[in-house]
């Protein structure tokens, strides 16, 4: 099964480790809009990195990602996401 995580935070570094763990997933990615740290340990870790929103491309870039491409393109190229990101946050994605 491919997976995807939306939001790369607390849960979603977890989330995605536990799917790298598993031996019927595959991890497709993960999306955020984060600069940081976390960032640069998925990099380090191999992991895609997506951007979860079209206007952070370019930050996310400029920061030294590269960048696989949207949360758009990451949700097309998975078969389940699991959304990671802040109460209120998930809740608008739901649509």
């Amino acid at each position: 099964m491919k997976v995807a995580v939306n939001g790369y935070g607390v849960i979603g570094k977890r989330v995605a480790d536990a799917i790298v763990a598993q031996e019927d997933m595959e991890l497709t990615g993960i999306a955020d809009i984060d600069t940081g740290w976390r960032m640069k340990t998925a990099k380090s870790k191999g992991f895609r990195i997506y951007s979860a929103l079209p206007d952070r491309v370019d930050a996310m870039r400029e920061a030294g990602l590269d960048l696989a491409g949207t949360l758009d393109e990451l949700m097309a190229a998975s078969d389940v996401v699991v959304d990671c990101t802040p109460k209120g946050v998930a809740a608008r994605n739901v649509e």
